[in-house]
Formats: C-alpha cells, structure tokens, sequence
C-alpha cells in the first residue's frame, strides 16, 4: 500500500515538473520572438535614418531648402493652437499666451517606401538635423526673440513633415484702456519668415477658426470672445513677403473691479452727502469731507498704478474718479461756506437784502422748508406783518391798559408802526407800556404811572422810568441779536439741504452717464 502511494506521489510530481518546463518554454519563445521583432524594427528605422541623414546622398539637409526653384515657393500651412492666456500687463502692453505653432511642409528627399524598411510610416528626427522654417513672431516681446520649445519633427513616408513648437509667447499688444475696467481687447500675432521672401517660401492658413481655442484653458480675468487668421503680403525692397496674423478678440471679467474698486468709490462718494446733514457744532463736518477725499485718493492711486503710462486716452475709471473728486472738494468748500454762515452774529456782519431774500425766502420755498412756528409761503406773494413788531402788538392787545386812557389807541399803533424811526419798532414809551403795564401816556405824549399808583407820589419817578427805558432797550437789542443769529443759523441750514440735494443729484448722473458709456458694462 505504502509502495503505491509512492509510486503515485513521484508521477505527480514529475507531471507538475513537465508543466511547468512547457510554460515557462512558452514564455521564453515569445520573449524571444518580441525581441527579434522589435530588434528588426528598430534596424529598418536605423537603416532609415541613417539612409535620410546621410551627408553625401543629401549634403547640408538642414540648410537647404527642400525644394526646386523651378517647382515654385515651398508652401507652408501654420496654425496656432491656443491653450491659455496667462497674463495681459496693460502697464507694459504685453500679451502672455501658451500656445502651440504648428507648421506643415513637404520635403520630397524624406520620402520613403514603407515595404523596404518594415514597414514603418513615419519617424521622428530634430530639427537640427533637416530643414525647418525660419518663421518667427514679429511683434516678440520675449528676451530671447523665439520663445518656442523646437520639438522633434514628424516625418510621414510620403515626405509630409508636421512640427509643432509649443511655447510661452509674449507679444506687443495695444493696449487700449478707454473702458477700464469694462474694456475690449484685440491683440495680434504676426508670423513671418525671416530671410525666405515669397518667391522661395509661401505661408498659408490652415484649420478652422473653432480649432484655434478648441483645447483653451479658461482665465479668470479674461474671457475669449473669438481667435481668426489673416493672411497678407507685405511688400520690402523690391520682394515681398507672405505674413499670417492671429489676432485674438479678448474681453475683460469685471466683477473682480466691480466689488473690490468701484462699489467701494461709489460708496464713499455717497458718504459726502452726508457731510450736509451733520449740524455744525458737531465739528466734525469739515473733517469728514477732507477725510473722504483724501480716501478717494488713495483709491484713485492704487487704479493708476496698473494703468499705462499714455496721453492717448483717459481711462473710464480715472474719468469717473476725477468727476467724484472735483464733487468732493466741491462738498468741502460748500461745508466752509455753511459754517461760515452758521457762526456769524450780527457784531461781524450784515445780513443783505438780497442775500435774506434768497436764503431765507426764495431758496426755504423751493427746497420745502419751513423755519419752526413760521408759515411757509411762496416769496413772490404779500406776506402779513411779521417779526419783532408783530410780536409787540400782539403783547399791547392782552395789556391791561388796552381799554384805559392810556393813549395807546390802535390807530396810535398803526401810526408807531408806519414811523420812520431807525429800527422800526414802537417808540420807548409805548414799548414800556406794553411791556410792563405799569405806566402810560396822559394823551399828550408825556408818561406817567398807571391808574392804580396815581396816588404814589415818588420822588425818583425820572430814576425809574430811565431804568425801565434802559431794560427795554436791553431787551429790545438782545431779542434783534438773537433774530438775527437766527436768520443766519437758518441761511446755512437752507445752503445745507441745496447742497445736499445739489451732490445727490450730480453723484448718481455721473456715475450712471460715465459707466453708462461702456460698451459692455454689466456684462
């Protein structure tokens, strides 16, 4: 028993011995077989190479033109394959783009038959080897001219070479700031050959204008609004020359200008105001103007650091700044004049006819103001009789003396109203009368005691009555100071609601008119 398991355990083995010496055979023939494969196709490539690179079958291949005279100009098809616009510095006008040129040509002494050699259909070879064209960018703002990575070129059998040079490109472009930040911008890339006119080399234009920008990354700054070709020849002593230019249309996303510089002028451009509605003895007005325009300044400074240095144009935004600017200083002047009129008294200055005309009458109508237990009327109208004359009929019709002999008749009144004395008022006498009810006129002009203190005989009658002659007229002078006060207090409350309503007005049409001017303005 134990002799058959022996016997059944060495077959196993020997069987799982046999296997595995069948796959691993198996792997190594195909090893062997990919290697004489791959060993054969590399010999028909260097065979190939060597046959296209050889010196005497094709003697100074690269500086040749693969091409006869007598066949016409060698053409060449360029393209440009946009795959990002990395930068646009409108400071320098310099345009920054990574790009891929891609040019077709065909050279005939590259062409082989694929059966001869493995049949293989194209290779690849440097362009230090073989013949490329000489075409660089004309309007090249890179240190060392040609900015382009020379990649190898593809070579089909037939002779057709493709190559394409991929680069970070920095070209001149103009720059045009009118619109800022709301601005459109057409940048350009000129090709052209060097030293082959267009009798020895023609440049054509291929693929489609959907192609150009078909793999384009998108930029946060700038959005690409179309890429064509157009091709033109350019005449230069006595030849001329084949040029293709690229232009691209670009237009500039302004929500990051939006938030972070216009809201914040337009904010603080609405903060002045404001400046006309603080009351003067804050003292603060003038210090909140000069504070907003030393703000708008700073702002109008940070703009003009990333713009061109040109006369050419203003830009909208530096417009719009120096409209809010001129409004501003113009604020603060007006503030000066408020507080000038605020603070005068009657000791310093007078106030005119025509200047209490339009501030107090003309301008409180038209503005909708009314001054505290006043009527507002229109000035062009007859108005009652009104002020500090009023005032003291009004006291001599609830005096106790109305009814009595006093002399004090309302004909008088009117008469003590129509005098020509120089402030207008009722005389002393019948001032005091009104005002303490405590003497009268006996009808002949001469004052004396009242009814109730006939019997008093003082012997410093003329003592008191000068006395009370001196506090009327104290009190008479101090209530005009104080009319007066008033009138101008209320002058610079009028000049601050036409200011107010003046800026208001001139800060919404300038910014509605100037960013209503942009041609894509809330795109």
């Amino acid at each position: 028993m134990s002799l058959n398991v022996r016997m059944l355990a060495r077959a196993g083995i020997i069987t799982f011995l046999v296997l595995l010496l069948q796959v691993v055979g198996g792997k190594t023939e195909e090893r062997r077989k990919y290697v004489k494969d791959s060993t054969e196709v590399g010999h028909h490539e260097r065979q190939l190479v060597s046959r296209l690179l050889n010196n005497e079958l094709f003697p100074h291949r690269e500086l040749t033109l693969p091409a006869d005279r007598e066949d016409g100009a060698l053409v060449v098809q360029i393209s440009c394959i946009l795959q990002q616009i990395m930068n646009v510095n409108e400071k320098d006008q310099i345009l920054v783009i990574n790009a891929w040129l891609k040019y077709e040509w065909n050279d005939t002494t590259l062409a082989w038959n694929e059966s001869d050699y493995g049949g293989i259909k194209n290779i690849r070879l440097p362009p230090s080897k073989i013949w490329t064209p000489d075409v660089l960018l004309y309007n090249s703002a890179d240190d060392g001219f040609d900015a382009t990575y020379h990649t190898n070129v593809v070579i089909e059998s037939t002779g057709s070479c493709l190559w394409i040079p991929p680069g970070i490109l920095r070209t001149t472009c103009r720059i045009d700031v009118e619109y800022f930040p709301f601005d459109e911008q057409t940048c350009t890339l000129k090709l052209s050959s060097w030293t082959y006119d267009g009798n020895a080399m023609d440049l054509i234009v291929k693929s489609e204008n959907n192609e150009y920008t078909s793999s384009m990354s998108e930029n946060g700054e700038w959005e690409m609004l179309g890429m064509w070709a157009t091709r033109r020849v350019d005449p230069f002593e006595g030849t001329f020359y084949p040029t293709v230019t690229f232009h691209l249309h670009i237009r500039r996303r302004s929500l990051y200008y939006f938030v972070n510089v216009l809201i914040p002028c337009v904010l603080i451009s609405m903060l002045t105001v404001l400046s006309f509605s603080l009351p003067p003895e804050s003292g603060e007005k003038l210090s909140f103007g000069v504070t907003i325009l030393l703000s708008l300044t700073v702002f109008m400074m940070i703009v003009a650091a990333s713009m061109p240095e040109t006369s050419f144009v203003i830009p909208l935004i530096a417009k719009y700044f120096t409209c809010v600017l001129v409004l501003v200083a113009l604020s603060v002047v007006c503030t000066v004049v408020s507080l000038n009129l605020h603070f005068r008294n009657p000791d310093t200055h007078v106030m005119h006819g025509w200047l209490r005309c339009i501030l107090l009458e003309y301008l409180p109508w038209l503005l909708r103001m009314s001054r505290p237990g006043r009527k507002m009327c229109a000035p062009c109208l007859p108005q009652h009789v009104t002020g500090k004359p009023q005032k003291d009929i009004e006291l001599m019709e609830r005096s106790p003396l109305r009814n009595r002999g006093s002399g004090l008749s309302h004909q008088a009144t009117r008469n003590g109203l129509r005098t020509g004395n120089s402030q207008g008022y009722l005389n002393s006498t019948d001032v005091i009368g009104v005002k303490y009810a405590n003497y009268a006129g006996d009808g002949e002009g001469e004052p004396m005691l009242s009814q109730d203190h006939k019997d008093c005989r003082c012997s410093n009658r003329g003592a008191i009555l000068e006395e009370l002659r001196f506090l009327t007229n104290r009190y008479r002078k101090k209530e005009s100071e104080n009319e007066v006060v008033s009138d101008w207090k209320f002058a610079a409350m009028v000049v601050d609601r036409l200011c107010l309503v003046v800026f208001s007005i001139a800060t919404l049409v300038v910014t509605f008119v100037l960013f209503g001017t942009a041609p894509n303005f809330g795109k």
